[in-house]
């Protein structure tokens, strides 16, 4: 395959999205760091706050920063680990799966956008390719070259 500037391109399009996720998140009264990680806990409820950091994309550290906010304002709650006393696990609270509620039409919005000009077909194989490179780059394999 030539050179064909993937990682660039990728970062021009994060560019290109943020401020659009910026308005749809602001518009609900969240940031994007706070939405991302509501709708990390609402597909993982009962995750450690580091478990959410990484599911977020970001550090501990700003992941704390995050919370207290959110926790402040009754979108997530803690709950002790029964098995693990030590642990604090994080949940979305009501006020939390309506805040995204509240963000999802502008982002669902997004959405539509981005796959401006696609066919149905079109649009799942793109979902389908960035969810492959997802994986492949959690994964943290880099497949051997096809001969």
């Amino acid at each position: 395959m030539e050179d064909t500037n993937f990682t660039y391109v990728i970062k021009q399009v994060e560019l290109a999205l943020r401020p659009y996720i910026e308005e749809a998140c602001a518009a609900a009264g969240m940031t994007t760091a706070q939405y991302t990680a509501l709708t990390v806990l609402e597909r993982r409820p009962g995750i450690t706050s580091s478990e959410l950091a990484r599911r977020s994309f970001v550090r501990a550290q700003t992941m704390a920063q995050t919370m207290d906010p959110m926790l402040e304002a009754g979108l997530v709650r803690r709950e002790r680990d029964p098995l693990h006393a030590r642990r604090l696990l994080l949940y979305l609270t009501d006020k939390g799966a309506a805040a995204i509620s509240q963000a999802r039409p502008g982002v669902a919005e997004l959405e539509r956008l981005i796959t401006t000009g696609f066919t149905d077909e079109e649009g799942a194989a793109f979902a389908d390719y960035l969810r492959r490179v997802r994986n492949t780059l959690t994964d943290g394999r880099i497949p051997a070259p096809a001969d």
